[in-house]
């Protein structure tokens, strides 16, 4: 959603702080396979997966959805969710 925002706003200084930064917890992406944000911006989603998270368990595209994802594929959603969560224990 911060994404949202600062191309809204035109302001990013709240994210300045987390510049360079990586996410060291761990991570899951999940989104449509259809999705045009996925592709926005080339190598983005890999350079998350090799370095902004550094512990990323799980990347799911679904097949058969786009950029709400969650409403249009919500048992699979959940079921991806649910499969990370299981990984935590």
């Amino acid at each position: 959603m911060n994404w949202y925002r600062c191309r809204t706003e035109g302001r990013n200084a709240d994210l300045r702080l987390f510049a360079g930064r990586t996410i060291d917890i761990p991570s899951a992406f999940i989104a449509g396979a259809q999705d045009w944000g996925i592709h926005q911006e080339p190598g983005t989603l890999a350079r998350m997966q090799g370095g902004t998270c550094t512990d990323m368990r799980m990347c799911e595209l679904i097949e058969g959805a786009g950029h709400w994802v969650q409403q249009e594929k919500p048992d699979e959603v959940s079921a991806a969710l649910l499969h990370f969560l299981s990984g935590l224990r």
